[in-house]
C-alpha cells in the first residue's frame, strides 16, 4: 500500500489527524492536570474542614442547650436559687458581709463547706454529671451575687463573682452564653488535672425577666472534642484544631508540644473564611502540601477563635495526578496502534461501498434494480444505500402508511362511539333517578297523611289504656305499634331527604346501639326461619357523626340482603353483625360488618353491586335500589361501603370516621350519644 492510492492517503490522514490531538492532549494534561486536581482536592479538603467546624459548633451548642435546659428546671434549680437569694437580708453591704462570713466557713474544710451548699440540689447536679459520662468534670450553681449554691463536687472558691465567666454573664443580656477557651489542667474551678472547657448560662426567674443566678458546666476537653481525632482522609490525612494564637488544641498524630506551626501556615489557616491552599511546610515534616481550613463560628469565644485544619501526606494527595499522567501515556501508545489498524480497515471499507453504489445506480438507471444494496459500513455510504433503496420502495411504503392511518381512524371512531354510549347510559340513569325521586316524594307525602292519623290514634289509645288499666302485654303491644309507626315516619322523611337532595342533621352516635337496634328488629323476621343473627360488638368503639335513622336503614338493608342470601341454603343460615375500631391513614375509623354463610356474591358482578336498579333477585322481589341508596347514605356520612367474598359467604363492610372526643369540641356538634328506648 502506497500513499499515492486513495487507500494509502486515507490511512495516513487518519493517523495524522488522530495523533496531533493526542499529543496536544497529553501536553495540556501534564500542564493543567496538576492544577485542576489540586483544585478538586483542595475543594474537598475545604469541605471536610467546613463540615468538621460545623459539627464542632453543633456539638458545643448541643451542650449549651443541655445546660440551658438544666438552668430552666423550675423545681430542681430555680426554687433553690431563689431561696438562696432570699437568705440575704438588708442592703448590699450586709449581703457582702454575709458572703464573706460564708467564704471563711468554706475555707475551714469539707464539713463546713458541705453545710453551706444545698445538699438536694448538689445531689441532683452529681446525678446529672454521672449521667453525662466521662466528658463532664463538674457542675456548679451560684446565686445572683456569685456565691455558691450547689455543686457536684467542691470547687476551689465559694465566692465566684471575680471569675471571667461570671463577669461575662453579668455584662451580657438575658440570653448571654459563655463558652471558654482551653483551660489548662489544675486551673479550672474543680482543679481537674485534665484540660477543660467551661460553658455557663444565666438562671432566669419564672417570668424570664431577671437573672437570679448562674450555672456553669466544666467538660474534659479531649473527651468533648474526640470527634476531631476520628476524622480520617485516605490513609494519611487527618484533621486538627488550632486557636488563633497558633496553639494546637487537638491533633491525632503528634503530641501538642511537638507541633511546630510555621508562620506562613498560620497566616493561611487563621482566617475568618474557609478555604484551601498549598503549604510550604505543613508542620508535620511534609512540604508542598494541599491543606484545607475553616473557622469555628457561632461560639463567641472570649479569648481567640478556633480553626479546623485538614492535611494529608503529599505522596497520597498527588498519587491520582501521577496515575493520570501514566495512564495518558499508555493510552497514547495504544491509540497510535489503534489508529493505524483503524485506518487500514476504514480505507478498505470506503473503497468497496463506492463500487457497490456505482453498480446500484447503473441498475436503477436501466430499470433492473431488484433489492437493497449490500453495504453495511455504518457510515454515510450505508445511509446513501438506504436512501437509494427507499426511493424504490416509496410507493409501497406510502400505501402501508395509508392503511395504518385508516386502521387508527377506525379505532378512534369506536372509542368515541363507546364514550357516547356510556354518556347516554348515564343520562338515562339520571332521568330515571329524577323520576324515582318525584315518585318517592309523592308516595312519602301520601303515606304521611294516614300515618299522622295512626300516630294520633295510638297516642289516644295509650292514654285510654293507662286510665283503664289494660293488661301489660296490651300496653307493650301499643308501644311496639307506636315505635314502628314512628319508624315509618322516619323512613318517609328519609325518602323526602333523598328526593329533595337535602342534608341530614348529623350527631355523635354509638354504632353499637345502632347495631343492637337493627339486630333486634331483624330478629322478628328470622324468628320463623332457620336463620340465626349473631352480634359480635367491640366493647368500646368511638362515636361517629351520623343520622341514626339513615344508618339504621343502611344496616337493616344489609341484614335483609344477608337473610335473603342464606334463606333456602342447606343447614342453618348464620348472619354476623360486628363492629371494630380500625386505623386508616393515621386516623381512627369505626367499621360495622355484616357477613353471612350464603353462596356469596358472584365475582362477575362485584363491580356492579352498588349500581342503581341492579338486582340479582327474581322479578317482583327487588328494585335494585337498596344497595345504591345505602351507598349514597354512607357517602353522605363521609364514609365508604365495600363488599368482598369471605371463605364462606359475602361480607359488607361500612367504614365511618370516628369523632375525637377530648379537650377539643367539634364545631357545631351536639354532644351526648343518641339512644333509642
Amino acid at each position: 500500500m502506497t500513499i499515492r492510492t486513495i487507500k494509502g492517503r486515507i490511512v495516513l490522514a487518519i493517523v495524522l489527524v488522530g495523533c496531533i490531538p493526542l499529543v496536544i492532549g497529553l501536553v495540556l494534561a501534564s500542564m493543567s492536570g496538576m492544577r485542576s486536581l489540586r483544585d478538586v482536592i483542595g475543594g474537598n479538603f475545604q469541605a471536610i474542614a467546613e463540615q468538621a467546624a460545623d459539627r464542632l459548633t453543633m456539638l458545643v451548642q448541643s451542650e449549651v442547650q443541655g445546660v440551658r435546659l438544666l438552668a430552666s428546671a423550675p423545681l430542681r434549680v430555680r426554687q433553690p436559687v431563689e431561696a438562696a437569694n432570699l437568705s440575704y437580708q438588708g442592703d448590699w453591704a450586709d449581703s457582702q458581709r454575709l458572703i464573706q462570713e460564708r467564704a471563711k466557713e468554706w475555707e475551714k474544710g469539707h464539713d463546713s463547706a458541705a453545710g453551706l451548699l444545698n445538699s438536694e440540689l448538689s445531689r441532683f447536679l452529681l446525678e446529672t454529671k454521672v449521667r453525662d459520662g466521662d466528658k463532664m468534670v463538674g457542675l456548679l450553681i451560684t446565686d445572683r451575687y456569685g456565691a455558691l449554691v450547689a455543686a457536684s463536687s467542691e470547687p476551689d472558691h465559694y465566692f465566684l463573682s471575680q471569675e471571667p465567666w461570671w463577669e461575662a454573664l453579668q455584662a451580657g443580656g438575658l440570653d448571654r452564653v459563655y463558652v471558654s477557651g482551653l483551660i489548662p489542667g489544675q486551673e479550672g474551678s474543680f482543679r481537674s488535672p485534665e484540660e477543660t472547657i467551661d460553658i455557663a448560662v444565666p438562671i432566669l426567674d419564672d417570668h424570664q425577666h431577671a437573672v437570679i443566678g448562674a450555672i456553669k458546666a466544666s467538660y474534659r476537653f479531649d473527651s468533648l472534642f474526640a470527634m476531631i481525632k476520628e476524622i480520617r482522609i485516605g490513609q494519611t490525612g487527618h484533621a486538627m484544631l488550632f486557636d488563633a494564637a497558633g496553639q494546637p488544641l487537638v491533633c491525632p498524630i503528634l503530641p501538642r508540644r511537638a507541633h511546630r506551626i510555621p508562620s506562613q501556615l498560620m497566616a493561611m489557616i487563621v482566617s475568618s473564611n474557609p478555604g484551601w491552599g498549598i503549604a510550604e511546610d505543613d508542620g508535620h515534616g511534609a512540604t508542598d502540601t494541599v491543606v484545607g481550613y475553616a473557622p469555628v463560628t457561632g461560639l463567641s469565644l472570649p479569648d481567640n477563635s478556633w480553626h479546623v485544619f485538614v492535611r494529608q501526606q503529599p505522596e497520597e494527595t498527588y498519587a491520582p495526578i501521577r496515575d493520570q499522567l501514566r495512564n495518558l501515556a499508555l493510552i497514547g501508545v495504544v491509540m497510535l496502534g489503534l489508529l493505524w489498524a483503524m485506518g487500514r480497515y476504514v480505507a478498505a471499507r470506503i473503497a468497496r461501498p463506492i463500487q457497490v453504489l456505482k453498480s446500484g445506480v447503473e441498475a436503477i438507471s436501466q430499470g433492473t434494480y431488484d433489492g437493497p444494496l449490500d453495504i453495511k459500513t455504518g457510515d454515510e455510504f450505508e445511509e446513501l444505500a438506504v436512501a437509494v433503496h427507499r426511493m424504490a420502495d416509496r410507493l409501497q411504503s406510502s400505501r402501508a402508511e395509508l392503511e395504518s392511518l385508516n386502521a387508527e381512524l377506525v379505532h378512534r371512531v369506536e372509542e368515541k362511539t363507546a364514550e357516547i354510549t356510556c354518556q347516554m347510559r348515564k343520562l338515562e340513569l339520571s332521568e330515571r333517578l329524577a323520576t324515582l325521586g318525584k315518585v318517592a316524594s309523592g308516595i312519602a307525602h301520601e303515606i304521611n297523611n294516614p300515618l299522622g292519623i295512626i300516630l294520633n290514634r295510638i297516642e289516644c289509645m295509650e292514654a285510654d289504656a293507662a286510665q283503664a288499666g289494660v293488661p301489660e302485654q296490651v300496653g307493650r303491644d301499643l308501644v311496639t305499634i307506636r315505635t314502628q309507626a314512628e319508624r315509618i315516619s322516619r323512613v318517609t322523611r328519609s325518602i323526602l331527604t333523598f328526593s329533595r337532595g337535602t342534608v341530614s342533621m348529623l350527631k355523635p352516635l354509638d354504632l353499637n346501639c345502632v347495631a343492637r337496634t337493627c339486630v333486634a328488629m331483624a330478629g322478628e323476621r328470622v324468628a320463623a326461619l332457620a336463620v340465626r343473627i349473631d352480634a359480635q360488638l367491640a366493647p368500646e368503639v368511638s362515636p361517629v357523626m351520623g343520622d341514626r335513622d339513615r344508618l339504621e336503614t343502611v344496616l337493616l338493608n344489609l341484614i335483609n340482603n344477608a337473610i335473603d342470601a342464606v334463606t333456602g341454603c342447606d343447614g342453618q343460615g348464620i348472619i354476623t353483625v360486628s363492629t371494630a375500631r380500625v386505623p386508616i391513614d393515621g386516623d381512627e375509623w369505626v367499621r360495622i360488618s355484616v357477613s353471612d354463610n350464603g353462596p356469596g356474591v358472584p365475582t362477575a358482578i362485584l363491580d356492579r353491586i352498588f349500581d342503581p336498579f341492579f338486582t340479582t333477585k327474581p322479578a317482583g322481589q327487588g328494585t335494585g335500589l337498596g344497595l345504591f341508596l345505602s351507598y349514597g347514605i354512607v357517602s353522605d356520612h363521609r364514609g365508604r361501603i365495600e363488599v368482598r367474598n369471605n371463605a364462606v359467604g359475602a361480607v359488607f363492610d361500612v367504614y365511618l370516621p370516628a369523632v375525637a372526643f377530648g379537650n377539643r369540641v367539634h364545631e357545631g356538634a351536639s354532644w351526648g350519644l343518641q339512644e333509642k328506648s
